[in-house]
């Protein structure tokens, strides 16, 4: 199999994780597994085929939920949440290297969970108080349930360093190599 080819299908694969693991958000409110999902293929695969999974798996997820779909201003904004959880996986597989469990490695992680759950609610809260306004308290009181992200990533990243470390080590001893 060619290299884009798998990065293709590994895109897509990731890609219905996410949208698989959002579903856990209509049980544990605010708390997506999703995100790891989007930041562990950015870490592994590099800044396209991050994104790719991220776009493509919260475009899905925000269409098909059952709650219907959202609107299309938020969809943006959701999009452009998710792309920056890819980026920010890509900026720490440079900071550290899985195959070496350290301090360094763990705050890394529990910073990349912070930075992503901020960086995704960021432009969703301000567009979601624009259009359900008044703009103030809609924001302030949607930055409350941010936090619930944003602590939750804290947790999840570092939790799921294992499997992070397992892909990792299969994707360097890949023979078609990272792609950026």
């Amino acid at each position: 199999m060619n290299h884009r080819l798998r990065i293709i299908t590994r895109v897509a694969v990731f890609a219905s994780l996410v949208f698989i693991f959002s579903y856990f958000s209509l049980f544990l409110y605010n708390i997506n597994l999703g995100f790891f999902v989007i930041f562990a293929s950015g870490f592994l695969w590099g800044t396209w085929p991050g994104i790719g999974v991220g776009l493509v798996g919260y475009f899905l997820w925000s269409n098909f939920n059952p709650f219907g779909p959202v609107p299309f201003p938020l969809l943006l904004s959701q999009l452009v949440g998710v792309s920056m959880i890819a980026l920010i996986g890509v900026i720490a597989s440079k900071m550290f290297d899985p195959d070496k469990w350290s301090r360094k490695g763990l705050l890394i992680l529990i910073l990349s969970g912070f930075f992503a759950g901020l960086f995704y609610h960021i432009p969703v809260d301000i567009v979601d108080a624009l259009l359900y306004q008044p703009f103030w308290p809609r924001l302030i009181g949607g930055s409350i349930f941010s936090l619930i992200t944003i602590v939750s990533c804290c947790i999840i990243f570092p939790l799921f360093y294992p499997a992070l470390a397992l892909m990792y080590k299969k994707e360097k001893n890949n023979p078609y190599g990272k792609s950026n």
